[in-house]
């Protein structure tokens, strides 16, 4: 069986599909809900204390 650049570009294309569909299963399984929601809220984590150390208010 003769390997042309054909043939490693479409290995290629497959295994990039594979990976894109591993991704997208481990992204919206369910128990990945919780991790993602504290991910989400990593912005937000430090907003009461710089307001408090800098004498502002809310």
């Amino acid at each position: 069986m003769d390997y042309d650049i054909n043939t490693l570009r479409a290995a290629v294309t497959v295994a990039g599909f594979a990976c894109f569909i591993v991704i997208v299963i481990m992204a919206w399984r369910p128990g990945a809900q919780r991790a993602h929601h504290e991910a989400a809220m990593l912005p937000f984590a430090d907003d009461d204390r710089v307001h408090m150390d800098s004498g502002e208010t809310k």
